[in-house]
C-alpha cells in the first residue's frame, strides 16, 4: 500500500539527503565495483505498460516495459557488468487478470527465467493467505528473503524464506537482508495468525549486527517497508550500504525525466548518511515494471560507498509511439514526425529502445492464450434485475430514477474488499458513475465480464476526512457532473447515501440528507465533525472529474493506496456469492424539481 504524500513531507523525513550528479563511477585499485539492478512492485503486470510522455512539445503515447523487454535487458546489463546483483523488492502479485487466474505461476515463471538473485515479501503477497504464497512459492525458483516476517514452527509457510543470506561477487562477500511492511500486511492483507511480524528497525538491527559479527562489510537491504521508513532506517542504523526500496511505487531520477512529464519524486539515488557518518543509498523503480533500476557503486577497502551513480530505465517499444490530440485520443505518427521524436527520446538517458527476448515472448503467449480462455469462464451468478451503468445511466432521471445500480454495485464490492482484510478499518466508499462502463445483466458474469464493467485498473485508496468534508466531496462530485462538467462524476456510495436536488439551493448546495451506515447496519446522520475513513478509486483520488475537494485533502494530507483492484474486488465479491440477489437501490434520492 502506497503513501498519498505530499513532497516536502518526504524531504522532511529524508535529512541530511544530497544529489548524486555524475553518471560516471569513480574507483581505485583495489575498490570492489558492484551493479545492482533491482524492479519492485511489478504486481502481476507482465506486459508492456502504456506511458504517456511530454517530448519536444508533443504529448505522446507509448508501451513500455513488460517482462520480454526486462529479461532482455537484465541479461545484457549483467553480461556487461564486473559484478551484478538482481534484485526485487517485493509485490509480484495482484494487480491483473493474470494473478487472479493464475495464483501467482504466471509471476513466478517469468520471474524465474529473470534470473533475480533474491526477491523479497510484500504485503500483497499475503493476499490470498498463507496458501496462496504457498502456491506461488511452490512455482518460485528465487531464493526469498524476510527478517521480519516469521511464521512459527507448525506453520505450512515454515523454512520456505530466509531472513538473509550471503552472497560471493569477484571473491567479495556481500550482504543481503530482506524486509515487509509490518502494519500495512497485517492490517491490510491476509497472513495467516501462524506469522509473526516483528518491528522492522528492530528487525534490520539485528540481522546487521550479524552479518558484521561474520566479518561481512558491504550490506543490501531489500525492503518493502516504503521509501519513507527506509529512509528512516537509513538515518538510524549502521553498516547497511544501500536500501532497495519498494512499497510506496515512488519514481526517482533527475529532471530530465520531469521534462518528459514523469511523476519524479526525487533524485536516484537518494543519499542519506547512517549514524556513522557513512552514505547510505536508497533506490527505488516505480512500478509494474515500467522501468528497471540501475544503481553502480564502489566500495573502498573497508566496505564503505565512495561513489554511486545510477538512473531508472525506461524500455520503449518504439513501434507503439502515438501523439495525444486535443480531444485526447491517440493517432498515428508522419513517418518524418516519428523520426524526429526517435531523436529527442535518444538524447534522454533513461530512455532505451526496447528489445524483447524470444523465449520470454513465447512463454508469455502461452499464458495470453491460457488467460483468454479462463477469462469466458463464470465467477458468479447474478439474479434478479438488471443493474443499469454506462454512460445513460449515470445520472438518474424521471425514466430512471435510481440512476446507476451498477456504480453502486462496484462501491460494495469495494467496500466488502477492504473490510475483509486485517482490521479492515474503512467507513464508506465513494464511486464515481463514469468508472462503471456498462449494465450489469442477470445471469453468468465472466471475469471478462469484470474487465469490461471497471477496464481503467483503478485501485482503491483510503483517506480519512471530516463528515463536512465528506459531504463537501459530494457536492463537488454533484456540482461537476450536473453543471458544466462530465455527467461521469456522479456519486454512489456503499456505507454511504445521500438525498439531492437537481438544482442548487441558494448557498450552491444540492445535498439535502447524508447517512452512513453502522457496523449493525443502522443508518445515521453524518456527524459534520466526526471523522471518517473513505475509500475512493484512484483516479477520483487525484482529484479528476470535479473531485476538488478530495484531491486537495489526498495532495495536502495523504492517503493509502491499498493496490487492490477494482476488478479484482469484483471479482473476490462474486467468487464469495455465487448467487448474488442484484440491488435495486443506488443510495440516492435525486430530487428532479
Amino acid at each position: 500500500m502506497k503513501r498519498f504524500i505530499p513532497h516536502r513531507v518526504i524531504h522532511a523525513v529524508c535529512i541530511g539527503l544530497a544529489l548524486v550528479g555524475c553518471r560516471k563511477l569513480d574507483s581505485r585499485a583495489g575498490d570492489f565495483e558492484l551493479t545492482i539492478i533491482h524492479i519492485n512492485d511489478h504486481h502481476s503486470h507482465l506486459e508492456p505498460e502504456p506511458l504517456e510522455l511530454a517530448v519536444a512539445g508533443e504529448r505522446l503515447r507509448a508501451a513500455v516495459g513488460g517482462y520480454a523487454a526486462l529479461v532482455h535487458e537484465i541479461q545484457r546489463l549483467r553480461a556487461e557488468s564486473k559484478n551484478a546483483l538482481v534484485l526485487h523488492a517485493g509485490d509480484a502479485l495482484i494487480g491483473t487478470l493474470y494473478s487472479t487466474l493464475f495464483r501467482g505461476r504466471a509471476d513466478a515463471v517469468l520471474m524465474n527465467h529473470a534470473g533475480f538473485d533474491f526477491f523479497t515479501l510484500g504485503n500483497h503477497e499475503f493476499d490470498n493467505g498463507n496458501e496462496g504464497l504457498k502456491e506461488f512459492l511452490h512455482y518460485l525458483e528465487v531464493p526469498v528473503l524476510s527478517a521480519n516476517v516469521v511464521p512459527n514452527a507448525a506453520s505450512t509457510l515454515h523454512g520456505l524464506w530466509k531472513p538473509s543470506a550471503i552472497v560471493e561477487r569477484a571473491g567479495e562477500r556481500i550482504g543481503v537482508i530482506g524486509l515487509d511492511t509490518v502494519k500495512k500486511t497485517v492490517e491490510s492483507s491476509s497472513p495467516g495468525k501462524d506469522i509473526n511480524f516483528i518491528d522492522e528497525i528492530g528487525a534490520v538491527r539485528r540481522a546487521t549486527v550479524e552479518m558484521q559479527q561474520q566479518g561481512v562489510n558491504k550490506i543490501i537491504l531489500l525492503s518493502h517497508a516504503g521509501f519513507e521508513k527506509n529512509c528512516e532506517i537509513a538515518q538510524n542504523i549502521s553498516g547497511i550500504d544501500v536500501i532497495v526500496s519498494g512499497d510506496t511505487h515512488y519514481l526517482l531520477g533527475d529532471e530530465s525525466l520531469g521534462r518528459l512529464g514523469l511523476p519524479v519524486v526525487g533524485e536516484y539515488p537518494r543519499k542519506i548518511m547512517s549514524p556513522a557518518g557513512e552514505p547510505v543509498y536508497v533506490v527505488e523503480a516505480w512500478e509494474y515494471g515500467k522501468c528497471l533500476g540501475e544503481l553502480n557503486v564502489v566500495f573502498d577497502r573497508t566496505g564503505v560507498i565512495t561513489s554511486a551513480v545510477g538512473m531508472p530505465r525506461f524500455l520503449l517499444h518504439t513501434n507503439t509511439l502515438q501523439k495525444k490530440g486535443a480531444d485526447r485520443k491517440n493517432y498515428p505518427l508522419e513517418e518524418a514526425e516519428r523520426e524526429a521524436l526517435l531523436v529527442a527520446l535518444r538524447m534522454t538517458p533513461e530512455i532505451i529502445f526496447a528489445q524483447e527476448n524470444d523465449q520470454i515472448i513465447s512463454v508469455l503467449e502461452e499464458f495470453k492464450k491460457e488467460k483468454e480462455a479462463l477469462g469466458a469462464q463464470a465467477i458468479g451468478v447474478i439474479t434478479g434485475a438488471s443493474m443499469r451503468g454506462g454512460s445513460v445511466h449515470r445520472v438518474p432521471d424521471a425514466q430512471n430514477p435510481q440512476g446507476s445500480v451498477a456504480t453502486r454495485f462496484v462501491a460494495e464490492t469495494m467496500l466488502s474488499d477492504i473490510q475483509s482484510f486485517g482490521a479492515g478499518k474503512v467507513d464508506c466508499v465513494i464511486q464515481n458513475a463514469g468508472g462503471a462502463r456498462s449494465n450489469i445483466q442477470p445471469g453468468e458474469i465472466t471475469y471478462n465480464d469484470a474487465y469490461t464493467l471497471l477496464p481503467f485498473s483503478n485501485t482503491l485508496v483510503l483517506v480519512d476526512v471530516s463528515g463536512a468534508e465528506l459531504k463537501q466531496i459530494i457536492e463537488d462530485a454533484l456540482q461537476f457532473a450536473l453543471g458544466d462538467g462530465s455527467t461521469g462524476a456522479f456519486p454512489y456510495g456503499a456505507g454511504v447515501r445521500y438525498e439531492a436536488r437537481q438544482e442548487p439551493d441558494e448557498h450552491g448546495k444540492r445535498v439535502i440528507k447524508l447517512e452512513v451506515q453502522k457496523k449493525d447496519g443502522a443508518w445515521v446522520p453524518v456527524d459534520e465533525r466526526a471523522p471518517y475513513r473513505l475509500g475512493v478509486n484512484s483516479y477520483i483520488a487525484r482529484g479528476k472529474d470535479g473531485y476538488k475537494t478530495l484531491g486537495e485533502i489526498v495532495s495536502t494530507r495523504g492517503a493509502e493506496d491499498t493496490y487492490l483492484r477494482d476488478a479484482e474486488s469484483l471479482i473476490k465479491f462474486l467468487r464469495a456469492h455465487k448467487n448474488f440477489r442484484a440491488y435495486t437501490d443506488s443510495n440516492v434520492i435525486f430530487r428532479l424539481k
